[in-house]
């Protein structure tokens, strides 16, 4: 049998849902499992962002009244996740371990951007957290930045419910199994980090079961 490692980390969550926290707790402990020296993070919203600032004549994107952007053409959620499959075809190497970052309200749709020889290496962790908590972090998130004298956007309510308010979570996990492709679940719909440290040994237990099965 050909040894196959789990090269990539799939994190897929609502904005808020911590993601980035998650990335930070968990790279050092893997570093330490000797899963990979090296880790990198791809995350859509930067190319997203691009699509947005040049987009001269808004026929993908319009400005809003609060000085954000809304998505027009649905297309662009598959564009940039295609680049997104292009970078990780590039930054594929033995001893790193890719993250890949995204929030969608169709997760097995999303994933089929991905070559199959991407997802055959990866890992996909959902991180199960209400719409609420979400809000609420994005809220405070904000907050945070512009008291330290950074303007951000926030994305409005609105926007945010008829994007992330609903996702299909149960047909992802059902494509995880018919793909054979390792799901973790993880909620993290707590205050505080405390919860972390759980979440964090049942993903590197999920890797090590990875490891097992297909090395």
């Amino acid at each position: 049998m050909v040894k196959k490692e789990c090269r990539n980390i799939f994190i897929l969550g609502r904005p808020g849902c911590g993601k980035s926290e998650l990335y930070r707790r968990l790279t050092p402990r893997l570093k330490e499992e000797g899963f990979a020296q090296e880790f990198v993070r791809v995350d859509d919203f930067p190319k997203l962002w691009n699509v947005f600032v040049n987009d001269k004549n808004f026929r993908r994107c319009k400005p809003t009244e609060d000085g954000g952007y809304k998505v027009t053409d649905p297309k662009v959620w598959d564009d940039i996740l295609k680049e997104v499959n292009r970078d990780v075809k590039k930054l594929d190497k033995a001893g790193r371990i890719i993250f890949i970052e995204f929030s969608r309200s169709n997760y097995v749709h999303s994933l089929k951007n991905f070559d199959k020889g991407i997802l055959n290496k990866s890992l996909i962790v959902y991180i199960d957290c209400s719409f609420e908590t979400c809000w609420k972090r994005n809220v405070r998130r904000h907050e945070t930045v512009l008291a330290a004298g950074v303007d951000n956007h926030l994305v409005p309510r609105e926007e945010m419910e008829e994007t992330y308010l609903h996702d299909d979570k149960d047909e992802l996990l059902r494509f995880g199994e018919e793909s054979k492709i390792p799901i973790v679940v993880v909620n993290t719909d707590y205050e505080g980090k405390a919860h972390y440290k759980g979440i964090v040994e049942r993903i590197t237990k999920a890797i090590k079961n990875f490891k097992r099965k297909h090395g």
